[in-house]
């Protein structure tokens, strides 16, 4: 099957529904004077994330290592690429519906009530090459959302092989998980002035105190203060005071 052109798509139902009294006149006056338009808002509504939005997920605040941004970059594209192999699936298999569809013409009669089942399998294969479409352009963006995070990826194993990680290292996601929920976790203590709730203050402190021990009882404490900001250094020093250090 050939590809299908966004303003074809959509030329292609209106004429489909053109007919149908669920519409004014001037409505499908105003279809067709802009399906071309039309054409051109499927084709280039943004589906899911843009560049920025990709990179603002694994901001420095709640993945502040490149260890931890690259595993979370891996479970955004895997979600992507199941959905792709998906996508592809239901594609593959609206193409048959359409198939059985035109078998069912082929074998209708000349009688009333098979004329009128012509006219509805027909409205049928319309919406379905329509969808067709639709799952075209889907395809597009979820390709784009998986070759994206495939470039931020690409960036991050550069920069985590030049500082000599291994590849053991950077594929296990419990490798870099102390790091990263200790980093993390300074960042958040930052709240804490402002935190009004009983439940939540006691959750920052508590997953702080642990990470805290954690990167010490690991022997990473003075590697890690040396990576720190200012804040984190402050938040290090709240810590050391809160559990009577």
């Amino acid at each position: 099957m050939t590809e299908l052109v966004p303003q074809k798509a959509v030329t292609e139902i209106v004429d489909t529904v053109k007919n149908l009294p669920v519409f004014k006149k001037d409505d499908i006056h105003f279809l067709q004077e802009n399906s071309k338009h039309l054409g051109q808002v499927m084709e280039h509504t943004q589906m899911w994330r843009t560049n920025t939005q990709k990179l603002s997920i694994i901001n420095d605040v709640h993945f502040p290592t490149d260890h931890a941004k690259y595993h979370q970059a891996m479970l955004e594209q895997k979600v992507q690429f199941d959905q792709a192999m998906y996508l592809a699936k239901d594609f593959e298999m609206k193409k048959l519906e359409i198939e059985e569809l035109e078998c069912d013409l082929e074998e209708l009669t000349d009688s009333k009530r098979d004329k009128i089942k012509e006219k509805k399998i027909q409205i049928d294969i319309q919406f379905k090459q329509y969808e067709l479409k639709q799952m075209q352009t889907a395809m597009k963006y979820r390709m784009d959302e998986i070759k994206g995070w495939q470039a931020i990826e690409n960036e991050l194993l550069n920069k985590m092989r030049k500082e000599g990680m291994d590849e053991e290292e950077i594929w296990t996601k419990d490798q870099g998980e102390i790091q990263n929920m200790f980093l993390a976790s300074l960042n958040n203590l930052q709240g804490l002035p402002s935190c009004t709730d009983s439940a939540e203050r006691s959750n920052l402190i508590s997953l702080a105190v642990f990470a805290y021990k954690q990167v010490k009882q690991a022997g990473l404490l003075n590697t890690l203060k040396s990576k720190c900001n200012p804040a984190q250094l402050d938040s290090i020093g709240w810590l050391k005071k809160h559990i009577g250090e």
